[in-house]
């Protein structure tokens, strides 16, 4: 019997239960290791009611079926990469909008303004937004030194959502799709030669095998989403879903006061394995500043009307 079944033919309150939770990244990310601690303090409220078992990077369901395995009931719970799924509605896409929030206090600006929206699109779609998580600001890595954005025409460029595509055209790449686990063999094979990630992705795939530079222009701190199929927490009884919530809460609280510790000792481990990393120089600020407005512009041609509520309503907070 699936897990929605199971979920579906019991009364709430009168049963344990053992849930699937795949994940995006290896045991050694800080993600997965935030999300151990969001399950074991569910086992503890619980008294062993409910446990999640966590499958890391890949290792259960692909990523970009993820949220439909969560929809359908296939799998109850995971964590995938929000903007993912931007083709699917310009909302999942706005935590990566290039240098749109370019610090930790800009990106929880940002959540605030959104998670309504979010909260509601979700919910349409049978699921509840348990807590969202941010990764380190993505920064480019490179072969070559970069003193310009459009140093990287002509490379190779890892493009793993439809914005960091679009970057790579617009700086005259090729944008080549390769989603995390498939990273170190895309380097190893020539597939791509230049990427924008985040040193925690850089540090996992031990990315200094490939290049020598990390220009840190923090374009985007991409959000990951924990969610939870409603039907199936619907059936919890009472005391279940009070300990999920909690635990989600303190699981966002802790990624977000974290972060911004982890982005630096992540950075330091980058120097440490011999990875050359520099701020962008002034030219390369002025070149972000008018790529800024480009992938704005496009976005609210997506987004429309809702979509110029959130940027303003963002823009009136900052």
């Amino acid at each position: 019997m699936g897990a929605l079944a199971a979920a579906l033919s019991v009364p709430a309150g009168a049963w344990a239960a053992k849930w699937d939770m795949p994940v995006r990244s290896n045991e050694r990310n800080h993600f997965t290791q935030n999300v151990a601690i969001f399950a074991k303090d569910i086992d503890a409220a619980t008294q062993g009611e409910l446990k999640l078992t966590i499958h890391p990077e890949d290792s259960l369901i692909k990523q970009q079926d993820l949220k439909r395995a969560i929809q359908t009931g296939q799998v109850p719970i995971g964590e995938f990469l929000m903007s993912l799924h931007s083709n699917e509605n310009p909302i999942f896409g706005i935590d990566s909008l290039p240098f749109l929030a370019t610090n930790l206090d800009e990106n929880a600006k940002l959540l605030g303004v959104v998670r309504p929206y979010l909260v509601e699109r979700l919910s349409k779609q049978g699921l509840r937004l348990l807590f969202a998580a941010p990764w380190p600001g993505n920064s480019l890595y490179s072969q070559k030194e970069l003193n310009s954005l459009y140093d990287l025409k002509g490379t190779k460029f890892r493009a793993f959502n439809p914005v960091t595509g679009r970057l790579a055209e617009l700086v005259g790449a090729t944008p080549v799709t390769v989603q995390q686990s498939e990273i170190s063999q895309a380097f190893s094979t020539g597939v791509i030669d230049a990427m924008i990630t985040s040193p925690a992705t850089g540090i996992d795939m031990h990315v200094w095998d490939y290049v020598k530079h990390y220009t840190d222009v923090a374009a985007m701190s991409p959000w990951n989403l924990v969610v939870v199929n409603e039907r199936i927490f619907s059936k919890l009884s009472d005391t279940q879903k009070s300990a999920v919530q909690a635990a989600a809460l303190a699981a966002e609280e802790r990624a977000w006061k974290n972060a911004g510790a982890i982005s630096v000792n992540l950075t330091k481990v980058l120097q440490t394995n011999g990875i050359i990393v520099k701020e962008p120089n002034d030219k390369m600020r002025k070149e972000i500043t008018a790529l800024r407005e480009v992938f704005i512009k496009e976005w609210l041609q997506k987004a429309g009307d809702e979509g110029t509520k959130i940027v303003e309503a963002y823009r009136s907070a900052k």
